[in-house]
C-alpha cells in the first residue's frame, strides 16, 4: 500500500523540479478569461463575488506551477488522491485531453518545434511526468 503513493509522490517530486527550472506553470490567462466571461452572464453579485474567490484560488494555484505539483504529489501519499491529482493538474496546467489537443494542433499547422519551444524540453519533461504521476495515483 505504501509503494502505491510513494510512486506518484517521488513521480511529482521529479516533475515539480523541472516545472520549477523551465518556469512552467498552469494556465493562469484563462482563468481569468473565463472569468470575465461569467461577469457579463451573472448578474448576482454575491454568486460573483463567489466564483471570482475560486477563481483567484486556481490562479493561485496554476501560478506555483512545479510547487504545486510537488504539493499536490505530498497530498496523494497523505491518501488525499483526488485533491492531490486536482492540484497537480492546475500546477501542471495540462491534462490528457489538453496534451492530445496541443499535439493535434502542432501537428495540423506544422509548428511542433514552437510548441516544444513554449516551454522548453526541460518543462514538457515535468509536464509528461506530472502526468504520469496522475495517472498512477490511486
Amino acid at each position: 500500500m505504501a509503494k502505491k503513493k510513494s510512486t506518484p509522490f517521488i513521480l511529482s517530486i521529479l516533475s515539480g523540479i523541472p516545472l520549477m527550472i523551465s518556469g512552467t506553470s498552469g494556465s493562469i490567462g484563462l482563468y481569468g478569461t473565463i472569468l470575465s466571461l461569467l461577469a457579463s452572464f451573472v448578474e448576482n453579485d454575491l454568486v460573483l463575488l463567489t466564483l471570482r474567490a475560486v477563481a483567484f484560488a486556481l490562479i493561485f494555484i496554476a501560478s506555483l506551477g512545479g510547487v504545486s505539483v510537488i504539493f499536490g504529489g505530498y497530498l496523494i501519499r497523505k491518501s488525499q488522491v483526488r485533491m492531490g491529482k486536482f492540484i497537480i493538474g492546475i500546477g501542471a496546467g495540462v491534462g490528457v485531453p489538453g496534451l492530445l489537443l496541443t499535439l493535434i494542433t502542432s501537428i495540423i499547422s506544422r509548428s511542433f518545434p514552437a510548441v516544444i519551444a513554449e516551454h522548453g524540453v526541460i518543462g514538457w519533461t515535468g509536464i509528461i511526468l506530472s502526468l504520469v504521476a496522475r495517472s498512477t495515483a490511486k
